[in-house]
C-alpha cells in the first residue's frame, strides 16, 4: 500500500534513523530524516509533513526544544509529534505534559510498534 503521508524522523543515532526510515518506507510512507532538532526545523520550511517522530535526548536541539519551535510555526502548530525516550516509566506523564508532544513512546518497543502508532496518529 502506498501512502501520501510524509513522516519526519529525528534522532541523533544514524542507526536508529536508518532502521526506522526503512520500516516506515517499507510500509509505504514518505520519509524525511534529521539528526537533531535544528536540522529538523530546516525541513519544516512549508513542505507537507504529516507527522514528526523525534527522540527526546539529542545534541544541538533536543526533542522538547524542537516541539516548542514546531508549535511556534503557524503552518505546523497542530502537527502531531510522537516523542520517544528510554525509560518512560519513571517520568513519562511529566514529559508528555510539559513537552507539547501528542504522544510519548518507549524507545525499547519502537521497531515493533512504529507502524501501528503512525496509523493511529494519522487515522
Amino acid at each position: 500500500m502506498e501512502y501520501t503521508d510524509t513522516i519526519l524522523i529525528v534522532d541523533d543515532s544514524q542507526m536508529i534513523t536508518k532502521v526506522l526510515s526503512f520500516i516506515v518506507k517499507k510500509a509505504g510512507y514518505h520519509v524525511l530524516t534529521a539528526g537533531d532538532g535544528k536540522n529538523a526545523l530546516e525541513l519544516l520550511d512549508g513542505r507537507a509533513v504529516d507527522l514528526v517522530i523525534t527522540d527526546l535526548h539529542m545534541p544541538v536541539m533536543d526533542g522538547n526544544q524542537l516541539i516548542c519551535e514546531i508549535r511556534k510555526r503557524e503552518h505546523y502548530r497542530y502537527l502531531p509529534v510522537v516523542l520517544f525516550n528510554t525509560d518512560i516509566e519513571k517520568n513519562g506523564k511529566e514529559i508528555l505534559r510539559t513537552s507539547g508532544a501528542t504522544m510519548l513512546f518507549d524507545k525499547k518497543n519502537i521497531k515493533e510498534k512504529i507502524i501501528s502508532t503512525i496509523q493511529k496518529m494519522l487515522g
